[in-house]
This record gives C-alpha cells, structure tokens and sequence, in this order.
C-alpha cells in the first residue's frame, strides 16, 4: 500500500506561533512516563503544542498523522509500520506486514508484538506522537495499543492528541503513575500568551482589561482568541467583539451545530440541551433534574467524545461546561418547548435548595420566571444571599417581582435597599427608606427596626453624613436583630466608619478590630474581609503603608484558605493593594492587583469597577503609555457618566483625569472640570476623600495660574491634617504646595515644601505621588541635594527618587532608532555585524520600523509616527522577521537594541 509520506511528518508551523515554555513540564522524557496524553476539544492548538515544543526541547520524535481511513487495522498498521521505522533508520529494519492478509484482534496483537520484540533494548529517549488519535476506534487497533504500551521499551514516549479520551486503560497508567495528561485547562491561553498573539497579529496593543476580559469569556479558548484577532483592525473594534464574544454568535453556533451533528445522535443531543440549564453539575444532580436511563454513562460519554466539558478539579465529581459551550447550549434551548424549559429550571431550582446552594436556587427560580418562587426564595435565603455578595442576582429577582410587590412586604424592601446601596443607585436606597419610615409604627414591620436603622445609618454614611449615622448604628445595636443576623456587626463597622470619616483614625481602628473578632466568631466572610480593608486605609491615612500592607496580606491569606475571590469584596482588597504597590512604584503588581479586581466583579457591571479602572490609568501613565492611558481614561468617563457614586471614588477619579489634563495640557478641559466639580469644602476635609476633592481643585488651580488661590486651599487642609494625624494626606498635601510655588516661581518656598515632602516620606514611603509632579521634581531635588540640608535618609530617598524620574517616560519621547541611509550603511559594513544583517538586507522602511520597535511602539504607535496604514505596518514587519529568521517581537527588539550599541560605539 503506498504511504502519503506528508502524514509521516510533522506539521508545518503557523508563520506566527505563540511558544509555550510554561508546560515545558510536561513534556519530561523519562523511563517512568509511558503515554503523553493532550487532550482537549477542536481548536485548543493540540498539534500546534506538540510541533512548537518538540524542536524547542530538542526531542526527537516521529510522528503519524490520522485520518478517518486510517482506522483499519492492515492500513493503521501500514502507517505504525512506517513512523517507528523512521525513528530506527535503515540499519534496524522492521519485519514486513504480510500484504493483503484479514487482521483481526489476536493478529494485530501479534503483529506490534513481533515489533515490539525487534526494537533494540537502548536507544536515545524519543517519542511517537500519532496526532488525531480520536479517528481510532477499532477494537482489534486499541487493544493492539493497549497491549504495545504495555510493553515498549523505557526509551519510547508514545505521544497522543486527540479530542476524545483514548480508550487505552489511561485509569490504570494512571493509579501506576506512568501517564502524563495535558487538558484543556492546562491548554487554554494564559494572559501572556494571549499577549504575545496579540502583538504578533494585532497592528495596535488591547488595553489588558479587554484583553484579560477576552480570556475569561473565551475560556483561554485559542480558536475564540484567534476569531477575535482576525476579525479587529482597531483598538475599539477589538473592545466592541469582546462584548459580542458569546456562544450564542452566528459564527459559533454554526461551528459547535457541526461538531454536535457529527459527535451525537438526535437524542443524545436532546439529553445535551437540557443539561445545558446546569452552570455546574455532579451526576447526582442531573439526576434530579433529568428523567432516563443510564445518565451517567451517557455523560462519561460526552466526555469521551471530546465535547467541551470541563472537571475543574480532577479529584472531585463536578463538571461544567466550557463557557463558550455553555452559552451555546443555551442558545440552542429554544428547540425545547417553553413547558419543558420551566420544568427544567424549577427542578434544577429545587436540586440546588436541596444541595443548600441559594445562589444557583435563586438563578434557576429566575429563569423559571416563577415570582412566586422568587419571592419565597428571597424571604427565606435573604440573609444568605447577601452574605454571599450575590448582588446582582437579587437585583434580577426583585426586578422580576417589581416594586409594587416589593413594597408590601418588610424583608422584601430590606433587601431591596441593600441591593440598590451595593450597586450605587443611591436614589433607590433613599425611596425604599421613605416606605420604611411611612410604615415604622406598623408590627410587622417593626419587627425589623434593627435592621431598618442599620439601612439608614449606611446611606448616611454614604451622603457623607457620619453625624446622623452615628446615632443611627447605636439605635440598631440596642435593640435585637430579627432577620439579618449580621445586623450588629454591620451597625459596629458602620460606627467604625463615621469615626472615620470624621478623622478620629485610633477610635475607628480600635472599633473596626471589634468588628473582625466578631466577624471570626461567627465566621462572616464579607464584614471580616471588609474589616482587613478598612485597617488597611484606616493605617494609609496615618502613613503606615507598610503596616496596611501587612494586613492585606492577612486578608489575601483569608481570601485563599476560605476560597472567597468569588465576593465582591474581595474587589475592595485587590483595589487597596494597587493603590500601595502603585504608590511604592511596583507598577507590574499594582496592574495586576487592578484587573484581578475587575475580573472579581466583571460579570456584574462595569460601573462597579470604576476604583481598578482609575489605578489602570495611573499605572499606564507612570509607565508614559499614552496609547493606554488614553483608552482607560476613556473608560473611566464613560463609567463616571454612567453612575452616582461616592466622593471618595469621585475624588480619586478625579485626581487621575487631572494629571492626564496636565500631561496633555488640555487645560480647557480642567477649567471645564473646577465648573463641574464638588466643591472645595475645607471646613470638614477630616477625610482623604475630602482632602483628596480640595486637593484636586488645588491641583487644577495651580495648572491654570492661580497659585496663590491654590495654596490657600491647601494651608486650610493643613489645619485638620496636623490636627487628626491624617500624615498620608499632608505629605501629599506638601507636594502640592511645592508644585503651586515653583509655578507661582517662588523656588526657595518650593525647596522648603519638597523638603517637608521628603521628611514626611519617611514615614509614608511615597513614590508615586512624588513622580506625579513630573518635571519641577527634579530640579527640586538636585537643589535640596545641593544645598546639602538633607539628612542621611532623606538624601538617599532624593536619590532614588531623581533616579526613577529619570527613567520615566513622558508621552511620546521615547528614545527612538532613527537610521538614515550613511548609518545604515556604515553598520552593514561593520564585521561584528551578524552575517544575517549583510546576506538579507533590510529596507529603509523596514530599519526605521526595526527602531520603533525597539523603542517600546506599538504596531498602530509606528503607523501613525510614519503616516502609514496600520496592515501597511503588519506587512513590513513579516518581511522584517523572515529575513532576520525572528518569530516574536522580543527577538526583534534584542537585535535593535544590539545594533544600536554598534551606533553609539559601545
């Protein structure tokens, strides 16, 4: 039989490949390991791992590459034949196949064991990897196979990918431990990876929160990832696909209705759809919810089919389906009869209460579209809703049942108010206290006046009231709490917080630590976590950063040993830590603090993320990325205008606007803002939030002229500063005032400011807030230095500081690798130039994009600097790549980098 020799090799390599040395582990070649198994469903880059990782490792391998024909045991034989005689060479030849001869089970036994029995006992360790496994289904092949792993020898790896599981005895391999599998969890994209594709593909750099949102709607599925590369040209087209990123999109409907067709038959299919209600699933919950037979197998069955469903944990019986997959099954429910969705969801309801999961209960319930089941469901599981931070869940079940309904039932409107405070529809909360205080007389209602006082003592808390919310708290703790039982410890923190706000930072610290050993008493996850959260800022407003840090990693400790990333506090704590890494100038964790923060609350609205979104900006700015910076900035309006927030949020938000006014001198803009903004009350700034609103105003003021205006602001902020120890504040504060006299050009009275600035920092350790300043720190640093008035650790913060502002980037002034035709020429004529350089000469052009990169540009950055279309771009850098045989963009940068060594004569 002849042989396509193109199976007998491996694949040829995309042009532009994402190399993937973090499951280099894998991939260990020793006597203990048998079978390397990847597994996973269609696009998850199987074979692509495999021909990427092989020659990256240096391991031989021979590979046979399946097709449906192949499984037949005279022509698979034919082919396995074949592929471990390429592995021999000539000098071991295999003994032939007996032509035309019937192969049943015994004899293709016997043949791989004649073999098996001709393979030389040593050999250098290499591996058979058959690709397309899951096209093997014939008994007599897989117990040939089972038999031959059994017996190869020590040195051969056999390496498969497939889609299904191969039915191999992989359970037994296993328990001995001579099986290594890779899934496709562990084949899912991780955010570098899906960074480097991006940047080999896209002519322009995703902001990292549409890029990270992409791979959690994804799954880290790279046929999605690579769907939504090839279909953006633009930064806001890529952001508007992330949002359209479903499995309800035409395009993947189509694909997994072909995968489906050719993997089920119709009434497995059915059984499919009606799984799909489930999010997550044992079997003895699809058992409650699914009537037939044998439902277990059949699900063993659609997990050895390759469909996409996921066990997140390999040692426990849950499954879910991949994401993309589940919101595909979902789509498709429409083929089941409205009846039979109700049903389905009311008894998958049912199962959860059953299972004491009052989250997926209630989601069930909603689908149902049950009010009454809804309502029973929030009266009785209330409390431990909210416990559970399940926020815009309940929004969803109260909006189902309308105000109305609501409003004539006491838990009812309870809820109602704590769910519009936690999603900031403050208006809503203050309606739902005006019914409260209409019906306080009656009963029924004050049954709840514990839980009603502890409502209206957080609103006023939240308008900045913390006079009328003190009374309030202690109201709510006199008397017994009847349906939220966490009622005294939120009254408690709620005093905690007026104390506060109101500057006495040792009383609020003393009150909130009662709140956390009450909150471990009774093992309230979300008031404990919050406890840790408000130490942390309680400690930053007195300038022991170090010390908040401390208590957030105590925090971090908690949120990992109970699993609670899932609560939207856990946003609070991952926002608090950017904010210290990012005034600490580790700008790489702070970033990723701040989208761990957004991935935390992602699925509930982005206005909830507005504080991450604000620490995105300030780090993109503090690394000089315009292009960045600019886009979060966008965002960050966009979500402002969307929502009515806190002051503190506000504050903040606004600080960060102004600094990039400033950095792009948009000084229009800032005076529109001093129309727009909060006032500037400094009678009650005992708060950083009201320090941080005057600030901002001082700020603006300074940048548009008015500096004398500007300073007495900031002398009145002063007053409560030394007055309440509000140390982080009046640090900042001191830099302001140096920034309002160097524009105002009274330089001496700036020096003294930096100076004041520099004895507080060794206190609060602040770096970001000093790089802020931009330019005059600097030139008032080398002048403090100079004058020679600093002590040893002042000096030596100085220095440090002048040396990260000399390494920031101001927008647009990065050091760029300009080459004209003279130099060009000169470096290709220098012998210790590479070989590569003379024998593949560049393009003007392509020199001149080769200094771009390598200046930090991105693919639309360079388009734009050299007046040309973004593809225009894509296509001289491919030539540029394949001509000096790079493959990834850091490679690029490397040999720039070398050749401008050569430039400057290094």
């Amino acid at each position: 039989m002849p042989l396509l020799q193109e199976k007998l090799k491996a694949p040829p390599l995309p042009l532009s490949v994402v190399a993937r040395p973090r499951l280099n582990d894998f991939f260990a070649l020793n006597e203990r390991i048998r079978l390397l198994v990847v597994q996973a469903p269609s696009g998850y880059g199987k074979t692509t791992l495999l021909a990427e990782r092989l020659p990256a490792l240096e391991q031989e391998a021979a590979w046979l590459r399946l097709d449906q024909r192949d499984n037949q045991p005279e022509r698979f034989l034919s082919y396995w034949q074949a592929a471990i005689q390429s592995l021999l060479g000539d000098h071991t030849p295999l003994s032939p196949l007996a032509e035309g001869a019937e192969c049943d089970e015994q004899e293709c036994v016997e043949q791989l064991e004649r073999w098996l029995a001709e393979l030389p006992e040593q050999r250098a360790a290499c591996r058979l990897v058959v690709d397309e496994f899951e096209h093997l289904t014939h008994p007599d092949i897989l117990a040939g196979l089972a038999h031959w792993l059994r017996h190869q020898p020590p040195w051969l790896t056999l390496t498969l990918a497939s889609r299904s599981r191969p039915a191999l005895g992989l359970a037994s391999l296993r328990l001995r431990g001579e099986l290594e599998e890779i899934d496709l969890s562990a084949l899912a994209f991780d955010s570098e990876e899906a960074q480097t594709l991006c940047a080999e593909q896209l002519s322009f750099p995703p902001t990292r929160v549409s890029l990270e949102r992409a791979l959690r709607r994804s799954g880290g599925w790279v046929m999605a990832l690579n769907w939504l590369v090839e279909r953006t040209t633009t930064r806001a087209g890529f952001d508007a696909l992330v949002e359209r990123l479903n499995g309800g999109h035409p395009d993947f409907v189509a694909w997994f209705d072909e995968r489906l067709a050719e993997a089920l038959p119709p009434e497995e299919r059915e059984l499919l759809l009606q799984l799909g209600v489930l999010e997550r699933f044992t079997p003895e919950l699809m058992a409650r919810l699914l009537e037939g037979e044998r439902l277990t197998q059949r699900l063993e069955a659609f997990e050895q089919a390759g469909l996409f469903i996921e066990r997140p944990d390999p040692h426990a019986q849950w499954y879910r389906f991949q994401r993309l997959f589940g919101e595909y099954l979902r789509h498709r429910r429409h083929e089941l009869s409205l009846a039979t969705q109700r049903t389905l969801h009311q008894r998958a309801s049912q199962a959860w209460l059953a299972l004491n999961d009052p989250v997926m209960a209630l989601r069930q319930a909603i689908l149902a579209e049950s009010p009454g089941d809804v309502a029973s469901l929030l009266v009785s599981q209330g409390p431990a809703l909210l416990a559970s931070g399940a926020y815009a869940l309940l929004a969803q079940g109260l909006g189902l049942l309308g105000e109305p309904q609501i409003s004539t039932r006491p838990e009812l409107v309870l809820l109602y108010g704590w769910v519009s405070h936690a999603q900031f529809q403050f208006d809503i909360t203050a309606r739902v206290i005006s019914w409260i205080e209409a019906q306080l007389e009656v009963p029924e209602w004050q049954v709840l006046s514990a839980e009603f006082a502890t409502l209206r003592a957080q609103l006023a808390i939240n308008q900045g009231n913390a006079e009328r919310a003190a009374p309030l708290a202690e109201q709510a703790l006199a008397v017994p709490a009847r349906y939220l039982a966490s009622t005294p410890l939120t009254a408690t923190a709620i005093l905690s917080e007026a104390r506060f706000v109101l500057g006495y930072l040792d009383e609020s610290l003393q009150r909130v630590r009662e709140v956390e050993r009450l909150a471990r008493q009774r093992e309230d996850h979300q008031l404990l976590l919050w406890s840790f959260c408000h130490q942390s800022e309680t400690l930053v407003a007195q300038g022991r950063l170090q010390a908040a840090y401390d208590i957030q990693e105590r925090a971090f400790a908690h949120l990992e040993r109970a699993e609670l990333e899932h609560l939207p506090v856990a946003e609070f704590l991952y926002r608090i830590r950017s904010q210290v890494l990012w005034e600490w100038h580790r700008l790489d964790e702070a970033e990723q603090a701040a989208l761990k923060g957004i991935a935390v609350l992602d699925n509930q609205g982005e206005r909830w993320t507005l504080q991450c979104h604000i620490q995105l900006a300030k780090i993109a700015q503090s690394r000089g990325d315009q292009a960045q910076c600019a886009d979060h900035i966008r965002r960050l309006r966009k979500i402002l205008a969307e929502g009515d927030y806190h002051i503190d949020w506000v504050a903040n938000a606004h600080a960060t606007l102004l600094a990039w006014w400033h950095s792009t001198q948009d000084l229009d803009a800032v005076e529109r803002w001093r129309q727009e903004a909060p006032a500037p009350v400094t009678e009650g700034a005992t708060n950083h939030f009201a320090q941080c609103n005057v600030r901002n105003h001082a700020r603006a003021l300074t940048l548009l002229g008015q500096c004398e205006e500007a300073r007495t602001l900031l002398e009145a902020l002063e007053v409560h500063t030394q007055r309440l120890g509000l140390v982080t504040d009046a640090n900042r504060n001191q830099l302001c005032l140096a920034a309002a006299a160097w524009s105002a050009g009274q330089e001496t009275q700036a020096r003294h400011h930096m100076h004041q600035a520099l004895s507080l920092a060794s206190r609060t350790a602040l770096v970001g807030s000093f790089l802020r300043l931009g330019k005059p720190l600097g030139e008032l640093l080398n002048g403090l230095l100079a004058s020679g008035t600093l002590a040893a650790l002042e000096q030596a913060r100085a220095e440090r500081l002048l040396a990260l502002a000399g390494q920031q980037k101001d927008f647009g002034c990065a050091r760029r690798l300009m080459l004209d035709e003279t130099v060009i020429a000169d470096i290709v004529a220098r012998p210790d130039v590479p070989e590569l350089i003379r024998t593949s000469p560049l393009t003007r052009r392509e020199w001149q994009i080769l200094g771009l990169i390598h200046a930090g540009l991105s693919n639309e950055q360079i388009a734009e600097q050299l007046s040309v279309a973004p593809t225009t771009i894509k296509t001289h850098i491919r030539s540029l790549y394949q001509k000096q045989n790079i493959r990834r963009r850091d490679e690029a940068i490397a040999l720039a980098g070398q050749l401008l060594a050569h430039i400057q004569g290094e």
